[in-house]
């Protein structure tokens, strides 16, 4: 039997991202989406909803406009169930993602023009407007309706979605920190310990020490170019201690991959890189020794 789920197409092929689909980050998007909501129709009152309210004042109208955002909450819930089926079956994409929160939407408006209609809103607006029909008139709230429900759903769900991207990103750096250089790779980490840049081992050169920032050299197609990292050298020291990126000087780390020499000059040892264009660097003479030590360990 083929297991697999069939992908749907409608819009694209960007593949959904598997957190907007946890139990967890579900019922966080929809009770942030309730209580924006519930301010929202509250402070710009849309479709005049004030004027559905018999003996209106504000007490009445925040009860009845609870109401109608928590039938609105349970309206979207039903749809996160429904779409908790539908994804055991069907790979949805994030388009297709898209496309079913705009449903929402529409779902919405319907209902809310429903309510409109049951509550005698739509008669009231013909008697406001006599040259529009019924159907006209309720086309007209429908309008406004669709407007005013994706304002009170698109800007909760942006926020919503922008905050659980964030939170997937700084989750997977932060494991990718946890395991340590795999494949080669180092993470390069600031001041307060986040990655700024991961890169293959061998493409650092070396790294430079300026006030509270290091600059880290590095091979990019074929060229060396600079990154500014915020951070000093002993704390970047400790993050590569494992590595062959080694401290040599107060000022200077070095990648010993990229030595072919360690030349005594009087009292002193000059690195010399295996690329011309890098000016020679001096090894401290407390650093000697484990510069020697290192440079034994790591010499291709």
């Amino acid at each position: 039997m083929d297991t697999r789920k069939y992908k749907l197409k409608i819009f694209g092929n960007k593949e959904l991202p598997s957190y907007l689909l946890e139990k967890n980050n579900v019922v966080r998007m929809i009770l942030f989406t309730t209580v924006y909501s519930l301010v929202f129709i509250n402070i710009f009152r849309p479709f005049n909803s004030e004027t559905w309210i018999p003996h209106n004042s504000s007490t009445n109208y925040l009860m009845y406009s609870s109401l109608m955002v928590l039938v609105g909450m349970v309206v979207v819930s039903l749809s996160r169930v429904v779409m908790g089926f539908v994804v055991k079956k069907v790979q949805l994409t994030f388009p297709d993602y898209v496309l079913w929160l705009v449903s929402d939407a529409v779902v919405l408006s319907i209902f809310y023009v429903f309510i409109a209609y049951k509550v005698g809103f739509v008669d009231n607006y013909i008697n406001d407007n006599p040259t529009l029909t019924l159907w006209e008139a309720i086309f007209a709230i429908f309008r406004k309706s669709i407007a005013n429900t994706v304002m009170m759903l698109l800007i909760p769900y942006t926020i919503s979605l922008l905050f659980l991207d964030n939170q997937y990103l700084r989750g997977k750096l932060k494991d990718i920190g946890e395991r340590g250089p795999e494949n080669n790779t180092v993470h390069l980490k600031d001041e307060k310990g986040e990655i700024r840049l991961s890169i293959n081992i061998e493409n650092i050169l070396y790294a430079e020490s300026a006030d509270n920032y290091v600059t880290v050299k590095y091979i990019n197609s074929d060229k060396i170019v600079d990154f500014l990292l915020r951070t000093n050298l002993k704390k970047l020291s400790d993050d590569l201690r494992d590595t062959p990126i080694q401290r040599c000087h107060r000022s200077f780390m070095i990648n010993l991959l990229h030595v072919t020499s360690l030349k005594k000059d009087q009292t002193e040892f000059v690195i010399q890189f295996d690329t011309t264009s890098i000016k020679d660097i001096t090894v401290s003479k407390s650093y000697q020794d484990s510069i020697m030590e290192a440079f034994t360990k790591y010499q291709k």
